[in-house]
């Protein structure tokens, strides 16, 4: 069993610099950015006459260049371009739903996966991004009101634990076994705690895996990963403190009845 979150393909590719872009308007970068990499998607789409259905016809075709180069700057332009109406769905569907959730946070968790799968995106009309993306936001918000209910763990130290058990539980042969046997109970116990991590890990959301890989596997820096998705350091942090916090409570769930059968 895999235990780590080490199998996940690195997301961020590294590229040549680039020019910085001279647009301000993110209508303007996005055409800007296209022009670059050369791309034809935008032709191949009917004229559109409203700033809507432009707009629109830009996050497609910035998003079907990101699935085919991986690039962050491609991806920061396709932000900056939907992000508002990205938004505005997460806000609507919120209010008919009646829901409570922080709407910040369901549009960081809907941009992360639209970071994290590109390879599902087909750029088959000029408004395809939108309704893909739609989609995902649904999803996040699905997601995020089956964590609210699912309730709160008991926090407790696993490796508090596991300490406390092996001092009482030591034997005492002569010195080879002892080593031998520690070494074999070291091995375990960790063996035990990589299981218990994995579980823990596959239980946070998908925008906690993917900034916690990036914070810890792929040592991101906060304000780096922030501005690769469009959030502040800041909130990077707290998204990490939260999935640390809820990984230590969850091991500990899963521990404490392990704990208290060895001590029985």
């Amino acid at each position: 069993m895999t235990c780590l979150p080490l199998q996940t393909a690195d997301p961020v590719q590294k590229f040549p610099a680039e020019p910085p872009l001279r647009n301000s308007t993110p209508l303007g970068r996005a055409d800007e950015l296209l022009t670059r990499h050369r791309d034809r998607t935008l032709a191949s789409f009917p004229p559109l006459t409203s700033d809507r259905d432009r707009a629109a016809a830009h996050a497609t075709a910035l998003m079907d260049l990101y699935r085919r180069t991986g690039s962050s700057e491609v991806f920061e332009g396709l932000v900056a371009i939907a992000g508002p109406e990205l938004f505005a769905r997460v806000r609507s569907r919120l209010r008919r739903l009646g829901a409570t959730l922080d709407p910040h946070e369901v549009l960081q968790d809907a941009i992360v996966n639209v970071f994290r799968y590109p390879d599902k995106f087909a750029a088959s009309r000029y408004n395809a991004f939108a309704a893909w993306s739609a989609t995902i936001v649904d999803n996040a918000i699905r997601r995020q009101l089956r964590r609210r209910q699912s309730g709160p763990t008991v926090a407790l130290s696993p490796i508090e634990i596991l300490s406390q058990q092996a001092d009482t539980k030591a034997p005492e042969p002569d010195l080879a076994a002892v080593e031998h046997e520690e070494t074999r109970a070291a091995a375990g116990a960790f063996a035990v705690l990589l299981a218990c991590y994995h579980a823990a890990f596959e239980q946070l959301s998908d925008r906690e895996r993917f900034v916690l890989q990036m914070v810890e596997v792929q040592h991101m820096r906060y304000a780096e990963l922030g501005q690769l998705i469009g959030v502040r350091a800041e909130t990077i942090k707290m998204v990490v403190f939260r999935a640390r916090k809820r990984i230590h409570e969850r091991m500990s769930a899963i521990l404490r009845p392990l704990a208290e059968a060895l001590a029985a």
